[in-house]
């Protein structure tokens, strides 16, 4: 009998708080040419990250992945064979202010001097779009500053109000790089058992994203770092390529 395959990957959310005191091995704070509050461009600008549960993203559905996987000192792991997960991708994501909002980058920027790194490594991004029709792709240094349409539940819920289209296109949702939809999905909640409350209790997260009576975790200077890693579950469906065609062939993650 033929196996019906699925895709499915694993994530997780840790909590990443800056060390802006040189007498404590940070770095002073950094600010934009309009004197507002921007992430450190040096590793040791960065506290130890606090890690957060993880979950499993199945067909669109997710869950809480149990107790036997975890990260730890970096690296995500399976306890009950104490093997590492096979990682996928990372973002870091601060929301900044009212005004610079979301800056991001496409790894764990804790494990890098962003200052003397080559491209793309090199500096913190705004958050950016690709169009698919009305399809929006999210990714660093790609083509639109807006999302492809104005409508749509998800787009409050996950505080990206502006950027919103100028023009009132419909928008079929969100798809593009994983960690950075699933970062954005932690800045709807303030901490990690709240998003555990929302994913897990709530079931918000069901390709479509339910609206949640939870308040938002946008506050200034706060950070985290999204990691996704292959099920190990699901060796056929969760391959590096079949997450590359549901980031950037497939259709919306979150609508």
């Amino acid at each position: 009998m033929a196996h019906q395959h699925y895709t499915s990957f694993l994530f997780n959310v840790n909590e990443l708080h800056v060390n802006e005191d040189p007498e404590n091995g940070g770095r002073p704070p950094r600010v934009n040419e309009n004197g507002r509050w921007v992430p450190p461009i040096y590793r040791d600008g960065f506290l130890p990250q606090t890690p957060g549960r993880m979950f499993r993203w199945t067909n669109g559905y997710v869950e809480y992945a149990g107790t036997d996987y975890g990260w730890l000192n970096g690296q995500g792991f399976a306890y009950l064979n104490d093997e590492m997960l096979q990682h996928y991708g990372s973002t870091t994501l601060f929301w900044c202010n009212e005004f610079t909002q979301f800056q991001m980058m496409e790894a764990d920027a804790t494990t890098i001097d962003i200052a003397t790194s080559d491209f793309p490594y090199n500096r913190w991004y705004p958050l950016t779009f690709r169009y698919e029709r009305t399809l929006s792709r999210v990714s660093s240094s790609v083509e639109e500053q807006y999302l492809a349409g104005r409508d749509g539940t998800w787009i409050a819920q996950l505080g990206l109000q502006t950027y919103r289209h100028r023009s009132n296109h419909p928008t079929e949702g969100l798809a593009g790089n994983l960690a950075t939809i699933v970062a954005l999905v932690a800045f709807s909640c303030t901490d990690e058992d709240t998003l555990y409350d929302v994913l897990v209790n709530n079931l918000a997260w069901r390709g479509q994203l339910r609206i949640y009576d939870a308040e938002h975790g946008r506050c200034p200077e706060r950070g985290v770092v999204s990691n996704i890693y292959l099920d190990p579950e699901n060796p056929h469906g969760s391959t590096y390529d079949a997450l590359r065609r549901l980031e950037w062939m497939d259709g919306p993650i979150i609508y």
